[in-house]
């Protein structure tokens, strides 16, 4: 029995380290051309791959052989067995790092993919966010100039203009924010709510009941606009038959109800404005709104946010 060398295991190491390296770069190589193949192509192809870089140990093995004995230090193999252990060892490396290489570049592209969904996820919020800004814009500027002008009273006339200007400043300053806290989003509802009850008077009653401790909480910028708008929009408002908006919060949700009195004849609704409320908090807070009908009344919850 020859005596254990350590030089002899050092060597050993060196050639399956190397060995394992030539497997690492030509299995990379590989995958990354081969990767978006169809399933059954790349089994097969992958399967020959890795045959044929485990074949590369024998001539591996004979230029390694120039700078030392792979053998030496080591009991006395016969040769068949010797060659058969070779190939062995070559279709179990080859075979490890081809696997440790798919599994790496399969995690990659996942990644990748996952970070373009987000990426693209973030594009629809901001188109939407946009979106539902703009909305404030074009109907509600209308009506409003139809209010202005039916207005009479000096002092009347420089309040609603006072109102109008910070409902404008709101969007402006929060034109690129995502979310507001509730103080702020109130502080712009009192003002729309001045301008909505300039125009309807007795025929609009809005009651607002959140305590001062929960204004600090958030939700995404002008919801709250967009649902009072939305009731107005769909519903009769009289002064004999007015339409009542409450807004108050229960649990961990910032409610808006209000009763169900539908117009006789309805303009026609895409839903636009709550899809994008609810692509909203999906996006900003994995959370989703809840929309509740009955006969009589309507309400959306709105997930409050710290």
């Amino acid at each position: 029995m020859e005596q254990f060398s350590w030089w002899a295991v050092v060597h050993i190491f060196l050639h399956s380290f190397l060995f394992g390296l030539i497997c690492w770069f030509l299995h990379n190589w590989f995958i990354s051309t081969t990767l978006h193949r169809k399933k059954e192509d790349k089994i097969i192809v992958a399967l020959t791959f890795v045959v044929m870089v485990a074949l590369l140990i024998y001539p591996y093995n004979y230029l390694m052989s120039f700078l030392y004995d792979v053998s030496e230090g080591l009991l006395e193999i016969p040769l068949a067995r010797k060659q058969y252990m070779m190939l062995l060892r070559g279709v179990v490396t080859s075979g490890l790092f081809y696997f440790i290489q798919h599994h790496k570049m399969v995690v990659f592209q996942k990644q990748e993919s996952q970070l373009e969904i987000e990426k693209l996820k973030q594009a629809q919020l901001e188109v939407s966010l946009n979106s539902l800004k703009e909305q404030l814009s074009p109907h509600f500027l209308f009506n409003t100039l139809n209010t202005l002008s039916t207005l009479t009273s000096e002092k009347h006339v420089k309040d609603f203009v006072n109102e109008l200007s910070n409902i404008y400043r709101h969007v402006l300053q929060h034109k690129q924010k995502d979310t507001v806290t509730l103080t702020q989003e109130l502080n712009f509802i009192h003002s729309y709510v001045y301008i909505l009850k300039s125009r309807f008077e007795d025929a609009i009653n809005i009651d607002i009941d959140i305590a001062e401790a929960d204004q600090g909480l958030r939700i995404p910028a002008l919801s709250l606009q967009l649902l009072i708008e939305n009731a107005v929009k769909h519903n009769m408002a009289t002064s004999y038959k007015p339409l009542n908006i409450k807004l108050f919060r229960e649990g961990d949700y910032l409610v808006v109800s209000n009763n169900l009195q539908p117009k006789n004849s309805v303009s026609y609704s895409t839903g636009t404005g709550l899809h994008n409320i609810r692509l909203r908090y999906q996006l900003l807070f994995n959370k989703e709104i809840v929309i509740e009908k009955t006969t009589s009344q309507f309400t959306v919850k709105l997930p409050l946010a710290a």
